[in-house]
């Protein structure tokens, strides 16, 4: 069919070039980038690229390394160098799901090669590792468990519906706990969805201090600062906010463990940590609050003031009050309602001190009340009192309690005033009044 010229043309051609292509090959030095000198003619390792997107990311051009990095992936979608400081760079432009995708790839391919690139000491680790905890810090920073409100106050980033669920659930959940043989009827249907919120946080509170994530002081502190949404009658309301919508105490305890969890790794600073878990346990109960509920109204009926004593039950078998707060609030129920009311304690009667002016006239018909029976000598003016017969003052005057005798001259003890004796019917006695006495306010507030 061909030639034997055109054959034999054709075997020479290639005789010639393996002969170049092997001279080529044992020419080159031994080393890693020579040795595969010919797979590089064949195939594009994206290296120069990646290598010129470092220098542009270190140089703070973050736009001209991603086009960089876009060209070296182009070349080679396996390049770790090139997907690192793509990643890197999808970070300080804001790009958190590139950046995510670039780690994951990172992950999957694998390897031993190590760079200082993306490392807090800069020693050389390897890059699946910092892929690693990087990726870990992005899911942290991902989810945000809290929102600040345009007052300046936080909150949880959390549904209504989803906060309803989850709030019901962790009510449920701690009352089976303390009561195993209860019915299945659900507590959280006696409480309102804002009553439902306020107990979850406390609730949530209790768990962080059981499990140590919390001081004894930063419990104790919240609770005081907030006792007031479990107890409206006897204590200060609670801070604004606190009926707002809450995840559920697993969801909050989870978050503190994965920043934990973070910290150890150093994905994130322990300043970090430490940061966002008082953001967190602010936004659960603020310690110091800047504006307050409105004070909630006591229940004037019957079935509410039950209800209210029924709310009391369960508070207190989930441990959130003690007995003595519990009593106190059930005699506040009670009070308001008009049941066990304390008895009203009788006035005193107080009388006011006599005057002992000199030139002020005495008060005639002046009666006054003696404890015990007493000898008094009374010495009457000629001048102003006219004489009084001696069988009459005897005929007047008990024998055994009061004896009056006249004299000529008179003299008062200190504190006492002349006393007429023109109507020697009535029975004189004394009874001295101090002059600082002061009526008692018969005040009971449950406060």
């Amino acid at each position: 069919m061909f030639s034997t010229q055109f054959m034999t043309k054709i075997l020479y051609s290639t005789v010639a070039l393996s002969l170049l292509g092997g001279c080529a090959i044992f020419d080159k030095k031994d080393t890693d980038k020579e040795s595969n000198w010919l797979m590089q003619q064949f195939e594009k390792t994206g290296d120069k690229d990646a290598e010129l997107a470092t220098v542009a990311y270190s140089q703070g051009d973050f736009k001209k390394a991603q086009e960089l990095v876009l060209e070296s992936l182009h070349d080679n979608p396996r390049n770790q160098q090139a997907l690192l400081v793509g990643a890197l760079n999808a970070e300080k432009l804001g790009r958190i799901n590139r950046a995510r995708q670039y780690y994951e790839d990172l992950i999957v391919i694998g390897g031993t090669q190590k760079t200082i690139l993306g490392t807090d000491n800069s020693v050389p680790t390897p890059i699946v590792d910092i892929a690693k905890k990087r990726l870990r810090a992005l899911t942290i920073k991902q989810s945000k468990l809290v929102i600040e409100n345009p007052n300046g106050s936080k909150s949880f980033d959390i549904s209504k519906a989803a906060s309803k669920e989850q709030s019901k659930a962790a009510i449920n959940t701690a009352w089976k706990k303390k009561k195993p043989a209860a019915k299945k009827a659900s507590v959280g249907n006696l409480f309102t969805p804002q009553e439902q919120n306020i107990i979850t946080r406390f609730l949530t509170l209790k768990e962080l201090a059981e499990k140590d994530l919390i001081t004894k002081d930063e419990f104790l502190s919240r609770r005081v600062a907030n006792v007031g949404g479990l107890l409206p009658l006897t204590h200060q309301p609670a801070a604004t906010g606190v009926d707002l919508p809450v995840p559920s105490p697993d969801l909050i305890i989870e978050r503190i463990n994965v920043l934990k969890e973070a910290t150890e790794s150093r994905a994130i600073t322990p300043q970090e940590f430490s940061a966002e878990r008082d953001i967190i346990i602010e936004a659960l109960l603020p310690p110091n609050p800047r504006t307050r509920m409105a004070r909630k109204a006591p229940s004037r009926t019957i079935l509410g003031a039950a209800k209210d004593l029924r709310k009391l039950e369960v508070l207190y078998d989930l441990n959130l009050i003690t007995s003595s707060e519990k009593a106190a609030e059930q005699k506040a129920i009670e009070k308001y309602l008009g049941i066990n009311r304390a008895p009203a304690t009788p006035k005193t009667e107080v009388h006011k001190p006599v005057q002992t002016d000199a030139s002020a006239q005495p008060q005639e018909n002046k009666t006054i009340e003696l404890q015990a029976p007493v000898t008094v000598s009374v010495t009457v003016p000629t001048q102003e009192v006219a004489t009084v017969k001696e069988e009459q003052a005897v005929e007047a005057l008990p024998a055994p309690q009061v004896q009056i005798n006249t004299v000529e001259t008179v003299t008062f003890p200190q504190g006492l005033q002349p006393v007429s004796v023109s109507d020697a019917k009535a029975p004189a006695s004394i009874v001295p009044v101090p002059a600082s006495s002061a009526p008692v306010p018969n005040v009971s507030s449950p406060f």
